[in-house]
């Protein structure tokens, strides 16, 4: 009897930790070519102008001023259809976080509205953000597509990024420090790609910019209420923590 309640402690732990995770998607784990793993595609508007190549730590995508090129999780062609079907639901409502490791050696631009590398983030209602990054600065885009908030940082050191988004607002991270912060916007035009839901995209969708940048690791949480917070983490295996000593030590 004791070992049975041993064990349901252990399955009170185990439950806790699968719980907090099991929302984590790894979208690109930082190894060969995105496009080679399942759940995000490459694609690029000319035959020429890009390279892209596995390094250590991620892909090295390059890019000319004309070339737009990248990563996202929806395939282009014939029409736009996700690669995987079983890319999960991002509703605001509950919350979703797009982590992603990136260094940015190279950025051109002949546009101050324009970014040679842009994260974009959409819920399944078509809200959400972009961000461009230049080499001294990570910016919003307005959703007449100039040049919104901004924040000064050094994007050619490697850093991991959060962008998160709840209800009608996202915030960018960098670990736990709070870099930018607004209001997400409903990009109406052009229909592809801001009209699709659920859409992600890592790289360059301008022909007015160029970058050079390595790309790590991308990882999607997609229900952001699914995640306890650290101090809930904490109470919750201290009180398992209690039953496993008192029914492995306490006589019955």
């Amino acid at each position: 009897m004791e070992l049975k309640r041993f064990g349901i402690s252990i399955l009170c732990l185990l439950g806790l930790i699968v719980d907090v995770r099991a929302e984590l998607v790894t979208l690109y784990d930082g190894n060969g070519l995105p496009a080679a793993q399942p759940w995000l595609t490459f694609a690029a508007d000319t035959l020429n102008g890009w390279s892209q190549s596995s390094v250590s730590g991620g892909v090295r995508l390059s890019t000319d001023l004309a070339t737009r090129s990248g990563y996202s999780n929806y395939n282009p062609l014939p029409v736009p259809a996700l690669k995987n079907s079983n890319f999960p639901v991002l509703q605001r409502s509950n919350g979703f976080e797009l982590s992603f490791r990136s260094t940015l050696l190279m950025e051109n631009h002949s546009n101050a509205n324009r970014a040679g590398y842009s994260v974009i983030l959409l819920a399944d209602d078509k809200r959400g953000i972009e961000l461009g990054f230049w080499q001294s600065e990570i910016w919003a885009q307005n959703t007449d597509f100039t040049h919104g908030e901004g924040v000064s940082i050094d994007t050619t050191v490697t850093r991991d990024y959060r962008l998160e988004v709840f209800e009608d607002q996202y915030r960018l991270f960098e670990g736990n420090n709070s870099l930018l912060v607004g209001t997400l916007r409903t990009y109406s035009s052009p229909t592809i790609p801001y009209g699709l839901s659920n859409y992600i995209f890592l790289g360059d969708n301008t022909t007015s910019a160029s970058a050079t940048i390595v790309q790590g690791s991308i990882q999607l949480r997609s229900d952001l209420s699914s995640v306890p917070e650290p101090s809930s983490i904490l109470l919750t295996s201290m009180i398992c923590l209690v039953g496993i000593f008192r029914r492995v030590y306490t006589k019955r």
